[in-house]
């Protein structure tokens, strides 16, 4: 998909957790609270991905590259930088916006949630069917359904709400149910810029 005459070259902010799961083809997706009647992206955008680094002698860094711990070409002078403060000269990852539309949050379904990266994890005491030590998934269950899609929800449910400044919870965290941009979107290439790509640095 080439970028259209409104097409523009647009920042977009992501944590490491999220970051990784990009590089890894596991998100696609990416939810963005609704401020206004306009969309922040518009199809055929770029996005540059803004996350975690630290530049030094040896080059440019990336704190998702290192999930395990502490980058073995930094030093003790060396620090991360937040997000927040990346150039476009130094970005890495580039998505293109394939679609954006406007959805409650909790509209949401087990694809949805697949789509944006998140891993399934079971309640500590597990489903509480009643064939749930015995042949669970051989039997008719009419909570399967409602318990699959919790063990994606409540990790979803709580990221989402671990990105919020605490007094934002109650008017836009899971609970609230906000209207969102729902930006699906496919990872591209750096490309040179061009003069149609005309948005914020």
């Amino acid at each position: 998909m080439e970028p259209n005459s409104k097409s523009a070259l647009k920042p977009i902010l992501f944590n490491t957790e999220m970051v990784r799961s990009i590089l890894a083809g596991e998100k696609t997706c990416t939810r963005r609270i609704a401020k206004s009647g306009k969309p922040p992206f518009t199809v055929g955008d770029i996005l540059w991905v803004r996350e975690t680094w630290c530049i030094n002698n040896f080059g440019t860094h990336y704190r998702a590259d290192w999930p395990d711990g502490a980058c073995p070409y930094m030093d003790g002078d060396d620090r991360w930088h937040p997000s927040i403060h990346m150039g476009k000269d130094i970005a890495r990852v580039f998505l293109q916006v394939k679609s954006v539309e406007r959805r409650q949050l909790r509209d949401m379904e087990i694809a949805d949630f697949r789509k944006e990266g998140i891993k399934p994890r079971n309640r500590p005491d597990g489903c509480t069917c009643a064939w749930a030590r015995d042949g669970c998934k051989e039997k008719p269950c009419t909570n399967r359904d409602a318990y699959e899609r919790e063990r994606y929800m409540i990790p979803f449910c709580e990221l989402w709400d671990s990105t919020l400044p605490a007094a934002s919870v109650k008017t836009l965290g899971w609970n609230a149910n906000p209207d969102v941009w729902v930006i699906e979107f496919d990872r591209t290439e750096r490309r040179a810029e061009r003069s149609v790509w005309n948005g914020p640095a």
